[in-house]
């Protein structure tokens, strides 16, 4: 197998950006510290994201939402494992909400025949990780979500101010240039910048420029209801069909289906039922009522015992509501106003992932603007979200459509292979939306620090001796097999999400989409190296496996990536970089080996 270890590079270091805050003989005072005032549209979940996201960088929020939340719509919400993920950063665990963990989804026909065999969540758990914590795909109730969301951003405790919400409040319009707001009652309000979460109908949207699409209803509609699991539980014809917990189970026809997954610790079971339109008449809101004859009759062709499960529900308990969808956006972001959840993208359900998208947005606009970011600089972050979410947001929103039969192009990968469901369902899972904006602003601001990097080779001394020649450039190639080396190595699995920050470039990649890849951390100790004199250093390399390298000609290399290497000697840190471009460090590194134990210690200055 190849090595990637002579391709690798130094990767961007951690940023600071205390100095653009520092002001200059009392001149420039935007330069101060000091938080960002953000004005955010609409209190949905992407919206509370973002606003936790930004309270924790120590901004101001104000949050008006033009209802009252006296009805929260929506019954239930898959947190999908990049969904889990970007929750955790924010402190947020949906399973403090009774959310439950999904174990198995089971395919089947409307004659309720299995159509394929089940997909079992819980036997691949172990390929979602970041953080070094494993990431499950969690069912949860959408209320109990938002409550847990509106508590972390309004609470007096915690890092950061408080977000101010403000219900009621209906934002008639939005000025994204000068990041202003219009509510209902004439009076305005201004911010240092606008982040537009209100929903498919949205105002904000229009405000991005002109001409922008809006929403509208597809020919696909959907019954939505809830009730106990004890009732089904209680029937014996019924109880085969859902006593195992944590299952989710998808009946298809040839153009409806039936989805049922558990919800609120198990004990509820959650009804999503899609059909065409025509078949049971329209509607303009989620919360239009529908009769349980209406829904018994739309799926008449089920198998009986599909049918007695809907017919548990209880008399004018069913919603009807029908499936939005809408054209691409030329952006999500423009000016000082950005665009989060359904305002920039409506999804259509079928692969659940239009609520981590919406978590996703709110976590990456937030993560564009730590604390010391200047109104000024506003704008460009603003564009780094784009960056971050645009091609993935709209990419997962196509996914959906074909998912569903609704799409009208082609899918395919970057690679220009046709993607299935399942293939989808990685896509969507094996990411970490925290990580990915991070290294994204930390690789803007390390080109626009204000300073050209400095690079120092001394070339006038001619043939520099090294491992690799002597000073009259021959070969040491006889004197390193008489060296002799001692090795010790520690093989782990850990978060591929953190460790895709290391990869330098585009170009690299995990051969797989598992969020749980390995890594190698190998101590070596050489010594009777002719090339310095009979001596010899230590070693500690990082080696990163499963990674793929794109080559100029389009051909893909595999093998490992060393991201750093720490030695304890000058000489072979600047022949290795010079010659390898091998990113080495300089560190002490004490080695204790007693009996089949060893004991290492890497230090610089005595800090380990």
């Amino acid at each position: 197998m190849a090595t990637l270890t002579d391709l690798a590079t130094t990767s961007v270091g951690s940023f600071d950006r205390e100095d653009d805050c520092q002001a200059t003989n009392g001149e420039h005072t935007e330069s101060l510290p000091r938080p960002l005032q953000v004005i955010v549209v609409g209190g949905g979940i992407a919206s509370l994201v973002a606003s936790i996201t930004l309270r924790q960088q120590g901004h101001k929020v104000v949050i008006y939402e033009k209802s009252r939340f006296a009805n929260e719509t929506g019954a239930a919400i898959h947190c999908t494992p990049n969904a889990t993920s970007a929750l955790r950063h924010i402190g947020i665990d949906p399973r403090d909400g009774g959310a439950v963990p999904l174990v198995e989804s089971r395919w089947c026909k409307a004659s309720n025949e299995e159509m394929s065999p089940a997909t079992a969540h819980a036997a691949d758990a172990h390929r979602w990780e970041s953080g070094c914590m494993l990431q499950p795909w969690l069912l949860a109730h959408r209320a109990q979500l938002h409550n847990q969301l509106k508590a972390k951003a309004t609470s007096t405790a915690g890092k950061g101010p408080p977000v101010k919400l403000l219900t009621s409040s209906t934002v008639v319009q939005a000025d994204h240039q000068t990041s202003t707001v219009t509510l209902e009652s004439g009076e305005t309000k201004q911010a240092d910048l606008i982040i537009g979460g209100d929903g498919v109908h949205s105002v904000t949207r229009q405000a991005l420029g002109p001409d922008m699409p809006t929403a509208f209803k597809t020919d696909r509609y959907a019954f939505r209801f809830t009730y106990a699991k004890a009732l089904a539980m209680s029937d014996p014809v019924t109880r085969p069909l859902i006593e195992q917990e944590c299952v989710m189970i998808s009946w298809y026809g040839p153009d409806r289906k039936i989805v049922l997954y558990p919800r609120s610790g198990n004990t509820l079971l959650n009804f999503v039922c899609i059909h065409p339109a025509s078949a049971s008449g329209d509607s303009d809101d989620y919360n239009k009522t529908a009769s349980k004859a209406q829904l018994l009759e739309v799926y008449a062709d089920f198998h009986p015992v599909v049918l007695k499960l809907l017919a548990k529900i209880g008399e004018d308990q069913v919603s009807l509501y029908p499936l939005y969808d809408m054209k691409q956006l030329p952006t999500f972001a423009t000016g000082r106003m950005s665009l989060v959840g359904d305002a920039a993208h409506p999804f259509t359900p079928h692969l659940a992932q239009g609520g981590a998208m919406a978590i996703e947005d709110g976590l990456s606009v937030g993560t564009m603007l730590p604390f010391g970011t200047l109104p000024g600089e506003v704008e460009s972050r603003l564009q780094l979200y784009n960056v971050a979410r645009y091609e993935r947001a709209s990419a997962i929103q196509e996914y959906s459509r074909y998912a569903g039969g609704d799409s009208t192009t082609r899918v395919t990968s970057k690679s220009g292979s046709s993607l299935k469901v399942l293939g989808f369902l990685e896509y969507g899972s094996s990411h970490d939306e925290y990580y990915v904006s991070r290294k994204i602003l930390r690789d803007y601001l390390s080109k626009h620090s204000g300073s050209e990097p400095r690079w120092r080779s001394p070339l006038g001394f001619g043939l520099l001796q090294g491992p690799r020649q002597d000073l009259l450039g021959r070969s040491h190639a006889d004197s390193l097999r008489k060296s002799r080396s001692k090795d010790a190595s520690i093989r782990f699995a850990t978060s591929a999400t953190v460790l895709r920050c290391l990869l330098p470039s585009d170009r690299y990649c995990f051969k797989t989409r598992d969020t749980v890849q390995f890594a190698t951390l190998t101590l070596q100790t050489l010594d009777r190296l002719a090339w310095l004199g009979g001596g010899g250093y230590s070693l500690l390399g990082f080696y990163i496996h499963g990674v793929c390298y794109q080559q100029k000609d389009g051909k893909l290399v595999e093998g490992k990536y060393c991201p750093v290497m720490v030695e304890n000697l000058a000489d072979p840190i600047i022949t290795g970089r010079e010659e390898l471009g091998i990113p080495k460090v300089f560190s002490d590194i004490d080695i204790r080996r007693s009996g089949t134990s060893l004991r290492a210690t890497v230090a610089w200055r005595g800090t380990t």
